[in-house]
């Protein structure tokens, strides 16, 4: 008996790549032109007719039972591969809530367009490298075009003054995870800070935050 066919990471590897490049448009069934099925119909007429006895089902009959059917069972299949994919490359990975932090609008200090924004975060540990996760976030939709909001981690003294600070990245949505620079200790670098960052060249922080929380243990 021939050995079972098998698929090994490196397959798991290339599935989740193209899986993660379809959307919902690729499931959709796309119909043929007329003059295809009518050409299989036609040699499929012509070959049952010659070996078989005169007892043929229409291919147009077969298309919406047989061949509908099997994509959509194809297109089960695949998702059914997707999420057994999904789970194998995540389910190993290991991770913890360390502290969590929700960050506030100092309407004193802080840059108005922090007014109406909102947004609370986790530190995670997720296999030994720490990340700061967005938990929920009402964020400034109206941003200048020359200008992009971007996390901190900030090293405050007893008074809460800025000693230090290190940039975890420009935030994009509302969901967003960003890695814990190398050197960083949140119990050091341990308030988060969103502010508004213009496209000006400089790299520093520019005085312009919005909202801004410590980090509690969980």
């Amino acid at each position: 008996m021939a050995d079972e066919p098998s698929i090994d990471n490196n397959d798991l590897t290339d599935i989740e790549a193209m899986l993660r490049d379809l959307d919902v448009n690729d499931l959709e069934l796309i119909e043929p032109p007329a003059d295809v099925w009518a050409g299989i119909e036609r040699r499929l007429t012509t070959e049952e007719a010659a070996s078989t006895p005169p007892n043929v089902i229409s291919i147009s009959s077969r298309r919406s039972r047989s061949f509908a059917p099997a994509l959509g069972l194809a297109a089960a299949l695949l998702l059914a591969v997707a999420g057994a994919v999904l789970y194998t490359s995540r389910g190993d990975s290991n991770s913890d809530v360390i502290a969590s932090a929700v960050l506030h609008y100092d309407a004193g200090q802080f840059d108005p367009l922090g007014a109406t924004s909102s947004a609370s975060v986790s530190l995670v540990d997720v296999d030994d490298q720490l990340e700061i996760a967005i938990d929920q976030a009402d964020l400034p939709t109206d941003m200048a075009e020359d200008a992009d909001l971007e996390m901190w981690l900030i090293e405050p003294d007893d008074d809460g003054n800025v000693v230090d600070l290190v940039s975890l990245g420009v935030v994009h949505s509302a969901d967003e995870t960003f890695q814990v620079p190398a050197g960083y200790d949140p119990a050091v670098y341990s308030v988060v800070d969103i502010s508004v960052e213009p496209h000006d060249g400089n790299h520093d922080h520019s005085g312009r935050s919005i909202l801004r929380g410590a980090l509690v243990q969980a």
